[in-house]
């Protein structure tokens, strides 16, 4: 085995010994001037005391890293470490970078310009379509959309790529072939049909664990040169991206919501102390980095409602009601009610969400 394999063969061994933090990672690697200084048989005592009970892990999976090479190559899964090329510069910078992400898919998307969209997995509509425009108008640039592959804002960012024919990355908590949400195998397939990419730290078939999700925020926020956040509740595990993004020195933009939201009380509070992180429209992302804006040019045709239909729209700016509410507040009778409903939602005003529940879009 060559010093470049011998370094790779160590650091891939100690990404997989699970047992370890990324700083106690850091830590030990640090010891060392190269990362085959941990295979040294002088310093095998050293390395001994550091891992303890996961010392015996660590030289089995570094004996054992071509073969596992090979295993991986055939489920499409490589990976690539902190000395190679292809690793990314901007998360090289980052505090506690991973020195090892496994890969699924087109790699390439790691030296591209990306921003990050991560929000609640509780997202109201505004929240929800709050992503998907954002999304799709960064596609639209050129812009690669980073997210955590999580319900909710994550996975509405990802499908508007998707939907757009444009490849995104997520970042998963998890090893990159083990699909979670479970739900989202249908999304998971698209990515990389899309041409999109899966990456983490995790070796391929770890399982979710709550830990993990923060820890993989560093990530998230370490790939982009910015971290977009459409919709967080108080408590949203988003916040932790948002912080870290800060202290990564990324640029943080934040769409205000709804003040009675509890889903918007995390990034609507962020804006009290970050007022210069007020974003209103993919517009100000671009202005920002100096992008040329990709929206569709031209005088937009202003659509006119009578005074019937603005009785409904104006019930539903209180947000998402049930037809009987509507007839209570209209005072229209079923009949009416009906029609107007459905011309409103063939003009896209507002779209039926379920259980006769109705939205504006």
């Amino acid at each position: 085995m060559n010093g470049r394999d011998a370094d790779s063969a160590a650091l891939v061994a100690l990404q997989r010994v699970e047992k370890i933090t990324p700083r106690r990672r850091e830590l030990l690697l640090g010891q060392f001037t190269l990362p085959s200084g941990l295979l040294a048989e002088e310093n095998k005592g050293k390395v001994t005391a550091a891992l303890g009970e996961c010392a015996a892990d660590f030289y089995r999976f570094a004996a054992e890293s071509e073969s596992y090479a090979e295993e991986l190559a055939k489920k499409g899964i490589g990976w690539v470490t902190a000395l190679d090329d292809e690793y990314p510069d901007l998360l090289r910078e980052a505090e506690n970078a991973p020195p090892v992400l496994f890969y699924k898919g087109n790699l390439s998307l790691l030296g591209t310009f990306s921003l990050a969209i991560v929000g609640t997995r509780r997202p109201t509509r505004y929240g929800a379509k709050i992503a998907d425009e954002f999304a799709r108008e960064f596609a639209r640039a050129g812009i690669t959309v980073v997210s955590g592959f999580a319900r909710g804002i994550d996975s509405c960012a990802h499908r508007a790529c998707v939907s757009s024919g444009a490849p995104t990355v997520a970042v998963f908590g998890c090893g990159v072939d083990v699909c979670y949400p479970a739900e989202n195998r249908e999304l998971y397939d698209s990515v990389l049909s899309c041409g999109g990419l899966f990456v983490s730290e995790y070796a391929p078939g770890t399982r979710p664990a709550p830990y993990r999700f923060p820890e993989r925020n560093r990530i998230i926020s370490g790939l982009c040169r910015g971290v977009l956040l459409p919709e967080a509740a108080e408590k949203s595990g988003s916040l932790i991206t948002a912080n870290t993004a800060v202290e990564q020195g990324r640029d943080l933009f934040i769409v205000p919501g709804n003040i009675y939201s509890p889903e918007s009380r995390g990034t609507n509070a962020l804006l009290r102390t970050m007022p210069h992180a007020l974003t209103l429209s993919p517009e100000d992302v671009f202005a920002f980095y100096h992008f040329e804006s990709h929206s569709d040019g031209g005088d937009k045709e202003v659509v006119q409602f009578d005074m019937t239909e603005t009785l409904v729209l104006d019930s539903l700016h209180d947000g998402e009601k049930h037809f009987e509410e509507l007839l209570a507040d209209t005072g229209l009778s079923a009949a009416e009610l009906s029609t107007v409903l459905v011309n409103l939602e063939l003009a896209g005003a507002l779209s039926e969400t379920g259980g006769n529940h109705y939205a504006l879009c």
